[in-house]
């Protein structure tokens, strides 16, 4: 259990609550799915971690990846100073998804997603009517095993959850690099992709859900 106090506390409340209103209930347009269908069990089996990033470095991000060790199922990386290009900041996250299956990190098993406060919102998340509580901006970084998401992702597409053409986002795009990256962690297989530069001194609402 995490015991924060101050912004701290009530940005971890918030987004509990959000998560409540947006992310756990049955939505007709993910075919009476919730959005993230098993992120009601993992708040209740106390499997989701979050922790907070006060400056411009991406170091917290950096050591949260070498040094996870599975305690929880998802450490959510609240972005108090955040790259404010929101193309920037994804961009970020996906040259880094491509530096961990590379073995920058080691570990090639993890995998990240961002949510950033300048993205158009997601249609298809019934969030329009969450009221913040909180007035500073915040981003959040995801942080998970590739490995576990792709698996619930299968289980997941037999049941018919991705079968739906809506949303501000290619989903199928983002299954597709995912799972590529999973096949080839997998595999064993080099990354063939072409290479992006990356920096360890790199700098990197509506929320973009893609479970």
């Amino acid at each position: 259990m995490n015991f924060y106090t101050g912004l701290e506390k009530d940005v971890s409340e918030e987004i509990r609550a959000w998560s409540l209103h947006a992310l756990e209930k049955p939505n007709v347009d993910y075919n009476n799915f919730p959005v993230c269908p098993f992120a009601a069990k993992a708040w209740q089996d106390d499997t989701v971690g979050i922790t907070f990033k006060y400056d411009t470095s991406f170091q917290p991000l950096y050591s949260i990846i070498s040094a996870y060790n599975d305690q929880f199922e998802l450490i959510i990386l609240v972005d108090l100073e955040y790259e404010p290009d929101e193309e920037k900041f994804h961009q970020h996250l996906e040259d880094l998804n491509e530096a961990i299956s590379e073995g920058i990190f080691i570990d090639k098993d993890m995998y990240l997603m961002g949510f950033h406060p300048e993205s158009e919102s997601n249609e298809l998340i019934d969030d329009t009517t969450f009221e913040t509580k909180v007035d500073t901006l915040y981003a959040m970084i995801f942080i998970q095993r590739l490995s576990l998401l792709c698996k619930s992702s299968e289980k997941l597409m037999s049941k018919g959850y991705y079968n739906r053409k809506q949303g501000s986002y290619d989903i199928k795009a983002v299954l597709t690099r995912r799972n590529e990256l999973y096949r080839r962690l997998k595999s064993g297989e080099p990354n063939n992709i072409t290479k992006k530069t990356f920096s360890y001194g790199e700098k990197g609402s509506s929320r973009k859900v893609a479970c």
